[in-house]
């Protein structure tokens, strides 16, 4: 496959491999800042946007990418609010206190990019997650591990905080990071 993700991700990177793609691995620093007011698709579908873009100008004009498709791809939690990635322990301590016993959603975006053309798609996909009512003892040991921290909302869905998830109503691995099943009939295209 002749995939670009413009994404330092790993769990993007095992659900494209997951479908079979081994993408060539090429992060980008992308302004990340949002306009005030934004909506959750909207914002997400801006960040993966920017993200493909810019790998685009990284590659336009080098042959060795020829007949490339870059991905980009942004996810979010949204409960009342943006959630992203905790800025520290006391931001992710309330993100988690604000899902616990609730409904959020999350939402990913992805931007599609056809190196040869120039033509971009951009899509999002949301799913509805039902949390658990679980203890302020269950954030604090949810807290003292890693995994929390470079997650949006504070939380991965397939790591430990996934028994505290009672069920979800749409697509698992957009949850993850990658709604792979909207992408798909383009991916495919490119191999």
């Amino acid at each position: 496959m002749k995939v670009i993700l413009a994404s330092k991700s790993p769990r993007r990177r095992e659900i494209l491999a997951k479908h079979g793609i081994e993408p060539v691995i090429m992060p980008t620093e992308t302004d990340e800042t949002l306009p005030d007011g934004i909506g959750m698709c909207e914002a997400v579908e801006m960040l993966a946007r920017r993200k493909a873009e810019a790998c685009y100008e990284t590659v336009k004009d080098n042959p060795e990418y020829a007949g490339y498709l870059i991905v980009g791809s942004d996810t979010i939690v949204w409960k009342d609010e943006i959630m992203g990635k905790p800025v520290d322990h006391d931001d992710a301590w309330r993100m988690l206190d604000k899902i616990r016993g609730t409904v959020h959603y999350v939402v990913t975006g992805v931007a599609t990019i056809d190196v040869d053309s120039g033509d971009c798609n951009v899509i999002s996909d949301i799913t509805e997650v039902h949390c658990k009512n679980y203890s302020d003892d269950d954030i604090r040991e949810y807290l003292a591990m890693e995994e929390p921290y470079d997650k949006a909302g504070s939380y991965a869905i397939q790591g430990y905080f996934g028994k505290h998830i009672d069920h979800i109503d749409g697509d698992y691995e957009n949850v993850v990071g990658l709604p792979y099943y909207r992408i798909a009939g383009i991916v495919e295209q490119y191999q």
